[in-house]
């Protein structure tokens, strides 16, 4: 009787566990909201080519549809996500300001020039310093990046110094840039670049901050006519490559380890050579375009640090505020370890 037990009770584990595989050998097809403009190279060079690599290193048992139109508006990408409207998409933290207020350390100004060397630095942090805070609630972030530092560009405006924006009306991409116009005495208007094209076109704005290689990207060459460039940008920008969580529980371990060796740094790295690359092309086109060209010097640059210092600040005490007892420190290592990876590369 007891054997007889024993038997139907190991039968029994041996039948949960050929369950747990079939479950796990189930397709899973993840749904992409894409809202990047059609030929943009982002999606192209990028992220197109990546998501066909998820299926090629999980030999097809993880599928991803690209929806054919941006489910939901773009600010509200990570709701979509997380709320099981689309699977994944390309967010821009900024764009719900005060949600992630942990991260907001990637959105500083003037902290390196190379973004092939800070978007792997901020996914690194991430999952070292907040992996376990619970910042991202029902998405699971497959890579943590940045975009290439934002730049001020202008209609009708020849600016030579930061002190011309005074009055002046920019679009405005997270909280942090808000908090940089403000301290330089323009007026900011937080809009996603996706509403850029129609706000130049009716003048409603008189420049944007932005990324140089949104500028032919978003077909705004011919709107605009000037652009001051500052070494490090004027404000950064943290971007999450999210996936719904359950949708990310449904992918065995082992498919989830060949997705992560494809994403995270790997996919930060990626994407922030291509914006490297993008923003030096961009810059030639605004050169060809006719552009006014203003770079800021390095006695100006020392000069916006000090103006931009309660911007750091700031960040502290939100970043203690929201649980992250380690903030400073935080800061600290994030600089460094972006300091040497633009040594490396």
């Amino acid at each position: 009787m007891l054997l007889k037990k024993l038997a139907t009770a190991v039968a029994a584990v041996g039948l949960a566990a050929l369950s747990a595989t079939h479950a796990f050998a189930d397709t899973v097809t993840i749904r992409y909201s894409n809202w990047l403009p059609p030929s943009f190279f982002l999606w192209d060079d990028v992220i197109e080519p990546w998501l066909a690599d998820i299926e090629k290193v999980t030999e097809g048992r993880v599928k991803v549809e690209v929806a054919p139109k941006v489910v939901g508006t773009v600010p509200a990408q990570y709701d979509v996500v997380h709320d099981g409207l689309a699977d994944m998409s390309w967010m821009v933290a900024g764009y719900t300001p005060g949600r992630f207020p942990q991260i907001e350390f990637g959105d500083l100004p003037l902290i390196g020039t190379k973004t092939a060397a800070r978007g792997p630095v901020i996914d690194r942090m991430y999952r070292k310093h907040l992996a376990d805070n619970g910042v991202f609630e029902g998405v699971y972030p497959v890579s943590l990046l940045s975009v290439s530092p934002l730049q001020m560009v202008t209609k009708g405006a020849k600016v030579e110094s930061v002190e011309q924006l005074k009055g002046m009306k920019f679009r405005s991409s997270s909280p942090t840039l808000t908090e940089v116009l403000n301290l330089l005495g323009a007026v900011p208007i937080l809009k996603s670049a996706a509403e850029a094209y129609e706000m130049l076109a009716t003048g409603t704005i008189d420049g944007q901050i932005t990324n140089l290689n949104t500028i032919p990207g978003f077909n705004q060459l011919d709107l605009m006519d000037g652009v001051y460039v500052v070494p490090g940008g004027l404000a950064n920008a943290v971007i999450i490559m999210g996936l719904n969580a359950d949708k990310w529980a449904q992918i065995s371990p082992e498919d989830q380890k060949a997705i992560m060796e494809i994403s995270g740094e790997a996919f930060a790295r990626k994407v922030g050579q291509a914006y490297d690359d993008a923003d030096a092309k961009a810059l030639e086109s605004m050169k060809t375009a006719g552009y006014h060209m203003g770079e800021a010097t390095p006695e100006a640059i020392e000069k916006i640090k000090t103006t931009l210092k309660p911007i750091e600040d700031a960040w502290l005490k939100k970043a203690e505020e929201a649980g992250l007892s380690n903030a400073p420190e935080i800061l600290s290592e994030f600089k460094a370890e972006v300091a040497a990876e633009e040594g490396t590369n």
